[in-house]
């Protein structure tokens, strides 16, 4: 059938088969329905599927009719090697598919990879190239046209694939597209607005944005992690449940009629923001499919602090620093700035623990982001500290009136709590409340907080809060000063939780 498969099948005994000799065991693995082999099949390489077409005669046409094709290549890794002449073996496979079998899942890559780790080294010499992009277009083409559901594409760090860019993404059938280094034209965002109206689920990473628009009522769920925004971009998606903006770089979307959101992350970082930031992409974030991992090609999960869980051992309630805080002393070991090229933060590469000095006027985009997620009942609005966009935004804040869960980034932690403040008077329901601060102390900051410590009109009314979590360094000033404003605000000490990234040194608290 396929060139790669073995010529010679295995002797299969049935369960009932009770004839003399070595006889094989029972095969009850054939026996099970073709949703549950194809399940089985989707952890496995399409060259792998094809191979089981030798198994039994209960297998030979159970491959044709998989719906997931992974086309996903590695050179090394815990898949059987590839075919030599893969461009031609993939067309083979899927010309000989059951017409009528939809192509539910297609996973693939922009380019090859080869070595132990993808694209950290060149080809050898004597080895072929597996296949080109015209190649990946056409294999995207295929399923499209067999009702692909669902479409995978991890892209070249340094090489951005730019198929798209002429292709047509027409389909009533598509829900979810996930990209990474890819280019996308005026035309493609537009067609996966207009022309895709089952789309979903939009998940791009590491890509390049080339259009005005992304303006889709069907779409559910949008990702935009670390993408170039080369122009004014506006986002207008009425029914988006969810939303995860991470990082854009040159400019932040512009936000608005998205009324349905329900979750959504927001994590801006300053110097990314203007005209001349050039992204050489020369750091490569290691990923699982950096191993030839079964992924879905989703978007980095980082392990959550945002939680209810307060039995870690790095968490303790804030009433126990009080109790401790008359033993204690806090001793300067000089971190400063540069610690944070060590940091384990939550967000790995996406750390933002840094003071931004830009020119308001000079940060690009973001404009109205807050109104948009007004509807939100989980938000995170993480920055490093002196943020322009979220503070900018922040003079015209709109009431989150259904807002429970909020987590926010050291941006909204100035010297009089102005920008925490402003958002706790405008979330009457809010419930969970965490703060992550930034990775180093700064004297200066110190000494100005420490001065405005009893400002007047820093009062909040949030009688539904149930928690307050703080996550800090080994030693924070600003945590004894932050306790203190909530249980100015009637926040019961007890419900305030401290979360330490190592062994603490408590500071006594401030008078």
């Amino acid at each position: 059938m396929l060139d790669e498969t073995p010529a010679k099948k295995p002797r299969v005994c049935s369960a009932g088969d009770t004839s003399g000799g070595d006889a094989a065991p029972a095969d009850r693995l054939s026996t099970l329905p073709d949703e549950v082999l194809h399940h089985v099949m989707s952890f496995l390489r399409a060259w792998e599927v094809a191979r089981t077409c030798v198994l039994s005669r209960r297998w030979r046409h159970v491959w044709a009719s998989a719906p997931c094709v992974d086309l996903r290549v590695w050179r090394l890794g815990r898949h059987c090697a590839p075919p030599d002449r893969f461009a031609k073996f993939a067309y083979r496979f899927l010309l000989q598919r059951e017409a009528s079998a939809p192509v539910g899942t297609l996973r693939l890559l922009s380019s090859p990879g080869y070595g132990g780790h993808r694209y950290r080294q060149s080809p050898p010499s004597d080895v072929p190239e597996y296949y080109s992009s015209d190649d990946v277009d056409a294999w995207i083409r295929a399923a499209i046209k067999r009702r692909a559901r669902v479409i995978q594409l991890d892209g070249h760090p340094k090489e951005t694939y730019n198929g798209f860019w002429h292709a047509n993404i027409v389909s009533c059938h598509l829900k979810v597209l996930v990209l990474s280094e890819s280019l996308l034209s005026d035309r493609t965002l537009r067609q996966l607005s207009s022309r895709c109206p089952s789309l979903e689920v939009l998940d791009l990473k590491k890509c390049s944005l080339e259009g005005s628009e992304i303006s889709s009522a069907s779409l559910k769920s949008l990702t935009i992690v670390e993408c170039s925004v080369m122009q004014d971009l506006t986002i207008a998606s009425p029914n988006l449940l969810s939303l995860r903006c991470v990082k854009p770089y040159h400019r932040a979307p512009l936000f608005q009629n998205m009324g349905s959101i329900t979750t959504a992350t927001i994590m801006l970082d300053d110097s990314f923001l203007h005209v001349g930031y050039e992204n050489d992409n020369e750091f490569i974030h290691k990923t699982a499919h950096d191993e030839g991992s079964d992924s879905d090609c989703s978007v980095e999960n980082d392990p959550p602090y945002c939680s209810d869980s307060c039995s870690d051992a790095s968490t303790c309630e804030f009433v126990e620093i009080l109790t401790d805080s008359d033993d204690e002393q806090c001793d300067d070991h000089g971190q400063g700035p540069d610690h944070c090229k060590h940091c384990k933060c939550n967000h790995g590469p996406y750390c933002y623990g840094r003071r931004n000095r830009f020119n308001v006027d000079k940060i690009l985009g973001g404009h109205n982001v807050l109104h948009s997620l007004s509807n939100a009942t989980n938000l995170e609005l993480l920055a490093g500290a002196g943020e322009v966009i979220l503070n900018r935004e922040l003079k015209t804040c709109p009431v989150f009136s259904y807002l429970k869960t909020l987590s926010l980034g050291e941006w909204c932690i100035t010297a009089d709590f102005y920008p925490l403040i402003s958002l706790l008077q405008h979330s009457p329901n809010l419930e969970r409340l965490f703060i992550e601060l930034k990775l180093y102390d700064d004297d200066d900051t110190e000494e100005e907080m420490e001065d405005s410590t009893r400002l007047v009109g820093r009062s909040f009314a949030c009688t539904r809060l149930k928690i307050v979590k703080i996550k800090c360094l080994e030693y924070e000033y600003k945590v004894h000063l932050l306790a203190d404003l909530f249980t100015d605000n009637g926040v019961p000490v007890e419900k305030i939780f401290v979360r330490r990234q190592s062994i603490c040194h408590y500071i006594k608290p401030v008078a």
